[in-house]
């Protein structure tokens, strides 16, 4: 009986022996076997946006200085050079700039010698009036008629006092004598032209003629003179009238000359005024030469300051669009960013920046500025900033330089300017979200969105732990987490990792 008694205490401790071994085997095959999980529950809060980027050192104030025009650069700072106060920016070929000096006089004497001769132009030119000669023309025309106007009144006098003498009294020979003898007596040559009975050549009478036929000759001949007369003040005052035609154009023309000479002398005096301009514009460029000359060609600085951009080369001719950029004033943090974040990046914020290998140092935004002419000076690598922890390299060059924000050097902070840096800064939402777990717990089949918690199940061998599927969904993701809706309580465990990959109702343990 105590055999038997012996053997069963035997055989119950070879049994315990052989489950304990299980046991250990087991424990060793689970530890490979089974996946290795790490948990965290969920959390209330809110999510944060990360914006990063790049940005380089810069002057406080920049200062532009457009170089001297058409000058021939024979020396420039460098880019990147410290230059003092009253230390030489630029310097230009004297040489060069006598022989512009020297042109610019030429041009100077020449305008003014212009000038003279078109103020002479404009001096009223002496000349005789075309009116003069044709007035003495009329005048002469006027007395002619005068002339003929007095014959044609004795012709016709006498004409009339002969008709009317011969018509009141009787005629007889001795009366025709006598008024032959008044009008071609002894005087012309003609005495006793009748008593001899011969031709009288100015009277046309023929021996043997009566006495009426002398009066009718001398009638005709008195009637002769008279029209000859009349014709000739009808030609008197043909000259009178032609000689005032051409008085009167003599007067146009005249006008007409007066005008044309008026409007010479204008244009002469405008030119002498257009001269005068152009006299004082030369004078004032070879002033500005001469001012250059007493500057020994040179541009230099006002103050300590950093050559930013030097845009020019040495040699060329300027034309006095080139700019050289300085700065000065101490340096600053110039980060580049994008338009679109310029609502969200606000002054105040703060953001984490690394100086080259130096540490990272917390710096806060000062302002944030739109720059059309290129900010970030001249940041050309990454995009300005990345949303969601995943950097965004769109938009384009242009948009990405015009945008950045500025802040003070943190102190204690060797820098020089074209010094880079990256920059990181993270912004929380505005709502808070009652439940948010790690994005690495979040896992999609074809049709949910669901999370793995830790589940613990009592098997033959004693408690093991599970993995159990939990749908939820999905409000809102940053780079880190997500916000969700779901049925988890606060006691849940998400796995958000493991070693191994894991579906529901896999066997897991937690990551020692």
């Amino acid at each position: 009986m105590i055999y038997d008694k012996k053997r069963m205490i035997r055989i119950l401790w070879g049994f315990l022996a052989i489950m304990a071994a299980a046991s250990v085997t087991s424990r060793a095959a689970a530890s490979v076997l089974v996946a290795q999980v790490n948990v965290e529950k969920t959390v209330r809060g809110r999510l944060s946006y990360t914006y990063e980027g790049e940005g380089i050192v810069a002057p406080v104030q920049e200062n532009q200085i457009f170089l001297w025009p058409e000058q021939q650069v024979e020396w420039t700072a460098k880019q990147g050079t410290q230059v003092k106060s009253g230390e030489c920016l630029v310097r230009f070929r004297m040489e060069y700039l006598q022989q512009l000096i020297d042109k610019k006089q030429a041009e100077l004497t020449q305008m003014e010698l212009q000038a003279s001769q078109q103020q002479v132009s404009a001096r009223e030119q002496a000349r005789v009036p075309a009116v003069t000669g044709a007035g003495q023309a009329l005048t002469e025309a006027q007395r002619q008629l005068d002339a003929a106007r007095q014959k044609a009144e004795d012709a016709e006098r006498m004409y009339h006092n002969f008709v009317d003498s011969a018509e009141s009294a009787e005629l007889d020979k001795n009366i025709i004598e006598n008024i032959i003898e008044d009008d071609d007596g002894p005087e012309n040559g003609n005495e006793n032209r009748y008593d001899s009975g011969q031709e009288s050549a100015g009277l046309g009478v023929v021996p043997g003629n009566t006495q009426d036929d002398a009066w009718q000759l001398r009638k005709q001949e008195l009637e002769s003179a008279l029209q000859e007369a009349y014709a000739g003040v009808e030609s008197a005052m043909e000259e009178v009238n032609q000689a005032q035609n051409a008085y009167e154009l003599a007067e146009q023309e005249d006008k007409a000359q007066d005008i044309n000479a008026a409007n010479a002398a204008e244009a002469a005096r405008l030119g002498a005024e257009a001269s005068k301009v152009q006299i004082d514009y030369t004078r004032r460029e070879l002033e500005r030469l001469k001012g250059y000359q007493a500057a020994e060609g040179k541009i230099c600085a006002d103050r300590d300051c950093t050559v930013l951009k030097v845009g020019v080369e040495v040699g060329a001719v300027t034309s006095g669009s080139e700019v050289f950029v300085i700065g000065s004033g101490g340096f600053q943090l110039k980060g580049r960013m994008k338009a679109k974040d310029k609502e969200k990046l606000k002054a105040g914020q703060e953001a984490e920046v690394q100086l080259g290998a130096g540490k990272k140092k917390t710096v806060r935004f000062e302002s944030i500025e739109t720059d059309t002419g290129g900010a970030a000076g001249g940041i050309g690598a990454a995009d300005g900033g990345a949303s969601g922890g995943n950097t965004d390299t769109g938009g384009s060059a242009s948009q990405e330089a015009q945008t950045f924000w500025l802040a003070s050097v943190p102190e204690n902070t060797e820098v020089k300017s074209g010094d880079t840096f990256t920059w990181q800064t993270e912004i929380p939402t505005e709502k808070e979200y009652e439940q948010m777990i790690p994005l690495g717990a979040l896992r999609e089949d074809v049709n949910e969105t669901y999370c793995l918690v830790l589940a613990e199940e009592e098997q033959m061998l004693g408690t093991v732990q599970t993995a159990k599927k939990v749908p939820v969904t999905v409000l809102e993701k940053d780079a880190k987490n997500a916000a969700i809706t779901s049925t988890l309580s606060i006691e849940d465990k998400v796995i958000v990792s493991s070693e191994k990959y894991v579906a529901e109702g896999d066997r897991v343990r937690l990551k020692e």
